[in-house]
């Protein structure tokens, strides 16, 4: 399997900002969220079950975390 890279995207200044987390995959949606945050602090996150609607509207300042019953990340958390 290979190895699993951040996604980034150019921000208006130049600089690379990260829009995806798939490293936090299977981790508990709390570490998952501290991990975005430090990463990306101008973001916010939200948290959903497996299951229930996401939003349809596109946030650039979301993070969505989906987890399990047991709170484990259990879709890649991506900006929007």
């Amino acid at each position: 399997m290979g190895r699993l890279t951040a996604v980034v995207a150019a921000a208006g200044d130049g600089e690379m900002v990260k829009t995806a987390w798939p490293e936090v995959v299977g981790w508990m949606q709390l570490n998952a969220a501290f991990q975005i945050n430090r990463d990306r602090p101008d973001v916010h996150v939200a948290f959903y079950m497996q299951g229930t609607p996401l939003p349809t509207d596109h946030d650039g300042s979301r993070v969505i975390i989906v987890s399990d019953a047991g709170t484990v990340v259990v879709k890649t958390p991506v900006v929007g």
